[in-house]
């Protein structure tokens, strides 16, 4: 029989629901700061077995948990298109955007074999009750990175380029999206099985903007994925009507979102979410009745326990260990 997480994913209702956290391989962790103190984040990206150990930590420390998911980062894409990703203390530094390379690159795909192989060695490591799970970035989140060169507070650079030369836009988008699938899909046969589609900066466009631009590029993205059920998350406070009908089995639903909203709006999707990240930084009292509230909301529907981004490093292991007993009914 598949795993709970696989079977929700498939769906089926779940009491209770299966668990897992975004970013829940991290600096969270002591275990992980103990590596990470002797090896730079992208020597844990190239290095199979590193990544395949801090991608284990949180099921040892939790063996509660239902999923893992690779510790890999969305910019892999882009280092694979050449535009030199480093990944230092103060976040991702291009060498090179991606208006400094044609559009006909080719995908270097040498790229993606240490995180091929972590998933292998993962795999053959985990308990039977745990899916694996793999995840690439979404285009429209790639694309601003890669026009950006880092991190923004306002992506101004990456919006203009939108409407500027939007032909180049648009093509620059289909070509991530076939990189995207194309990652999706060696992680499934390397052993992923489900994965997330991630754009994290789609509530940085517009609801105009982005169903013009970065929809398209996902749905055709999910459209080329196959073996493995597929998620997608959108950070963004409002959810698409049109999320609706992508090709892709759930939605991992933004913590701004109330979960009975996106149940009454997305009948056809597995649900995955959405607690706060935040919430977990006030105790486990607010945290395990923030948590019980959002169970109890999804019940008699498929859904996966998350959270609505990713866990934050400032998070004490003792209060997710609370909200996942608190989860599970213990």
């Amino acid at each position: 029989m598949p795993q709970a997480l696989i079977r929700a994913l498939q769906g089926e209702p779940q009491s209770p629901p299966p668990v897992w956290f975004m970013r829940q391989a991290g600096r969270y962790l002591p275990e992980y700061r103990a590596i990470r103190a002797k090896a730079t984040f992208e020597q844990l990206l190239n290095d199979s077995d590193l990544a395949a150990e801090v991608t284990l930590q949180p099921i040892r420390r939790f063996p509660k948990l239902d999923g893992a998911i690779i510790f890999s980062d969305i910019l892999v894409i882009l280092d694979a298109l050449g535009c030199g990703v480093t990944i230092p203390e103060g976040g991702p530094r291009l060498a090179r955007t991606l208006d400094q390379i044609p559009l006909d690159q080719p995908l270097d795909e040498r790229v993606f074999e240490p995180v091929q192989a972590a998933l292998r060695t993962v795999k053959a490591n985990l308990p039977p009750h745990v899916a694996l799970l793999g995840f690439a970035g979404a285009p429209w989140t790639l694309l601003a990175y890669g026009l950006e060169g880092k991190g923004s507070k306002t992506w101004s650079r990456a919006k203009a380029f939108l409407h500027a030369e939007p032909a180049k836009a648009q093509a620059w988008l289909e070509k991530l999206a076939d990189a995207a699938a194309r990652l999706l899909n060696l992680h499934i046969g390397a052993g992923a099985q489900g994965v997330q589609l991630f754009d994290t900066w789609a509530g940085e466009l517009d609801p105009e903007d982005y169903a013009a631009f970065g929809l398209p590029a996902v749905r055709r993205t999910l459209a080329q994925v196959s073996g493995a059920p597929r998620l997608f998350f959108a950070r963004t406070g409002y959810l698409p009507q049109a999320l609706e009908a992508l090709p892709c089995e759930g939605l991992a639903v933004p913590w701004q979102v109330p979960i009975a909203e996106a149940r009454a709006r997305f009948p056809r999707m597995v649900l995955q979410g959405n607690l706060d990240p935040i919430s977990l930084l006030a105790g486990k009292e607010i945290a395990t009745a923030k948590a019980r509230r959002i169970v109890e909301a999804m019940k008699g529907h498929p859904h996966i326990f998350n959270l609505g981004h990713g866990l934050t490093p400032e998070t004490d292991p003792e209060v997710l260990g609370a909200v996942i007993d608190a989860v599970k009914g213990a």
